[in-house]
């Protein structure tokens, strides 16, 4: 059955001449490819989306925030062949590529498949001169090794089941972690912790790719010294980096890596801990999680076995909504990031007060704007 993001090409082309749709389908499927000489980025994939009929752009949260053609998905990229070229070399244009969260939403309409968010890390990469505000992302990691101030202690200890907070755990979200070693201490875990450096995900969104392997590097070696067959994250953009990422880009974690909802939920269904609850609340998808690690129903079942009245919005699952602060856009234009951020909580405030998510970013978001918001972990920590 043909995916729902290729009817509108289809239905388009069922009322073209025969002769417009060979033509069409050939050029779609099959056209030729467009190189420039010592760039890194995908530039066939570039002109592709630059020339597509832009479908994505009714769900990307930043065209929406900002009203501005050139920050849909095809309007960046647009942007982004021409500094490619080296026919575009203004501090706006430059700029313009880190205005994305990779939330993937325009993945979902793609009649290609391009998440515009992977493709901007290549033209971020090529990008000599770089905003400063970017550079000071780099020097902060490269000096405090997590992203944000450092205000928890994980310390180090040994053990089959390894936790890994991230950077938006220890610097903002200490309640999270609190919550993963009680929920690992009523299961009677063997669970191990490491000195964290940030998984690199920023260094890698944001084009610093050998600085990104010194911190992948870091974090296998700890890994394999914390002796542990399984790795449990609570941020998905870690678990993602960890589980796909990492092995991509030449560096292999030798244990099985869970997001905290996978994990919590085995736990659960093993008998492991038993939980009970009343109370009804709205259940935000993160992006990473939903649409990357495709982990929608783990939550949902959490929830259902502890007795959460769950409520629903209508984008749900793969359909969510961006929090605002994916893709470090919270740091790097914090006023879209607090649009994006202020549309979601409306939406999901209409259904309950109470929202529960599953990444810590996403629920810093939603504090940060007036919401009350809890991770999973918590809800199923805080239950004796």
């Amino acid at each position: 059955m043909m995916s729902k993001k290729y009817a509108w090409v289809m239905d388009a082309l069922s009322k073209s001449p025969l002769s417009t749709k060979a033509r069409a389908m050939k050029h779609f499927l099959s056209g030729k490819k467009y190189e420039v000489k010592g760039t890194i980025a995908d530039i066939d994939a570039v002109i592709k989306c630059a020339l597509c009929p832009n479908m994505c752009k009714f769900d990307c949260p930043v065209l929406d925030a900002e009203k501005n053609e050139a920050t849909s998905p095809s309007g960046k990229m647009r942007i982004a062949y021409f500094i490619e070229k080296g026919l575009l070399e203004s501090r706006d244009a430059f700029e313009l590529m880190y205005k994305c969260c990779n939330c993937d939403a325009c993945k979902q309409w793609c009649p290609f498949d391009f998440s515009v968010g992977d493709l901007l890390k290549g033209i971020r990469a090529d990008i000599d001169n770089k905003p400063s505000e970017i550079l000071k992302i780099k020097e902060e990691l490269e000096k405090e090794h997590i992203l944000g101030k450092k205000n928890f202690d994980m310390g180090e200890k040994k053990g089959n089941i390894l936790y890994f907070a991230g950077c938006t755990v220890l610097s903002k979200q200490n309640e999270i972690a609190e919550a993963m070693i009680k929920i690992f201490s009523k299961a009677n875990e063997e669970y191990a912790l490491m000195e964290e450096w940030c998984c690199g995900s920023p260094l890698y969104n944001l084009g610093f790719l050998e600085s990104f392997k010194k911190f992948a590097e870091h974090n296998v070696k700890k890994i394999k010294e914390s002796g542990c067959k399984t790795v449990v994250c609570s941020c998905p953009t870690c678990t993602y980096m960890f589980k796909h990422v990492y092995p991509e880009t030449g560096f292999k974690i030798k244990a099985n890596v869970l997001h905290s909802s996978e994990y919590i939920l085995s736990l659960i269904e093993e008998g492991k801990i038993n939980v009970d609850f009343e109370g009804s609340c709205v259940y935000h998808d993160p992006c990473v999680l939903v649409r990357k690690l495709d982990v929608k129903e783990e939550p949902r079942e959490i929830l259902k076995k502890i007795g959460v009245a769950l409520k629903e919005v209508y984008f749900n699952g793969k359909d969510t909504r961006c929090c605002g602060n994916g893709g470090q856009l919270g740091i790097t234009n914090p006023s879209i990031s607090e649009k994006i951020a202020k549309e979601r909580l409306e939406e999901l405030r209409s259904k309950a007060e109470y929202i529960i998510t599953a990444c810590p970013s996403c629920k810093t978001a939603f504090e940060e704007n007036g919401g009350t918001a809890f991770d999973i972990a918590e809800v199923v920590a805080g239950i004796e």
